[in-house]
């Protein structure tokens, strides 16, 4: 299956990616092969882009689990899809300690460990989207992105990507690393859904800098995903109007907003994954857009 497709950097890939955080949530242990299939069923339909992450892993002990799931489903697919066409792109920057406390470590030997401790867990000898998960504050920017530009040049990732950066970082960060036309920052990945809208100047950034903008949790997250329709009324509305359900509309209202959005929306499920790829293919109007644009919560 041909699914739309949008940039980032230098490649195309699909316009709607899978992430693959859920998939490594404590109760999905049990689930791996569920887990899997979900992946294959991505793969099956067109999607071209899968988001991990070195933390995503059901506790500190085991960092690296969902990149070592992602290399698994790669390395057991036998479907038609063409492997080479596949972009994952993973982050480092962020540490889990036991009892579920989170904290930063962007500094030159932090961030080379992680990068490397990717590598392995993903099965590659380059990683070809490597995105700064969160800025440490402890550090300067600048000399995180300088980390960042050593990893490129020593040709441990191809292309980089920031993840929860302001429109000031970002400009600190292609002075650094260069823009999309470089291989340098090729995408961003903020939080971006119809309950939080905060960073909207920042994918505006996005879009005038032609660099491609990865909502992350588009759907509000997993408490909040099954509840768009009801707490934005309007995109279950509007859904209806287009033969789609609430979850469709909201990923079409993203892809709606500039052709630099590529949502990334979690999966567990490989019947989750059928209804991302179908967001893709949902056209709504200006009116519905402009109504999207303006609601509320209920």
């Amino acid at each position: 299956m041909t699914l739309p497709q949008r940039a980032i950097g230098d490649l195309l890939v699909s316009a709607v990616g899978v992430g693959g955080m859920p998939m490594s949530f404590p109760g999905m242990l049990d689930k791996r092969e569920q887990a899997v299939a979900t992946i294959h069923r991505a793969l099956d339909l067109g999607v071209t882009l899968i988001d991990t992450a070195n933390i995503y892993a059901p506790s500190a002990r085991d960092i690296g689990h969902n990149e070592m799931l992602v290399a698994e489903a790669l390395r057991t697919y036998t479907g038609s899809a063409d492997l080479s066409a596949i972009l994952v792109a993973s982050k480092g920057g962020i540490t889990r300690e036991s009892g579920g406390i989170f904290g930063s470590d962007s500094s030159p030997a932090g961030l080379r460990a992680a990068c490397e401790k990717s590598l392995v867990c993903l099965e590659v000898s380059q990683i070809q989207l490597y995105q700064h998960h969160r800025p440490d504050p402890e550090l300067d920017y600048a000399d995180q992105m300088r980390t960042l530009l050593s990893l490129k040049e020593a040709g441990l990732v191809a292309r980089i990507g920031l993840s929860n950066a302001s429109k000031a970082q970002i400009d600190i960060a292609i002075g650094i690393l260069g823009g999309p036309k470089d291989n340098g920052v090729v995408s961003v990945q903020n939080q971006f859904s119809p309950r939080f809208r905060e960073h909207r100047d920042a994918l505006d950034h996005c879009s005038d800098l032609g660099i491609a903008y990865l909502p992350w949790s588009p759907l509000g997250g997993s408490n909040e995903a099954s509840e768009v329709g009801s707490k934005y009324k309007d995109f279950a509305e509007v859904g209806a109007e287009v033969g789609a359900t609430a979850q469709e509309t909201t990923l079409a209202w993203l892809l709606a907003m500039s052709p630099v959005v590529i949502p990334i929306p979690g999966a567990t499920k490989p019947a989750t994954v059928d209804s991302i790829v179908k967001s893709a293919t949902v056209e709504l109007s200006a009116v519905q857009q402009a109504r999207l644009d303006a609601t509320t919560p209920a």
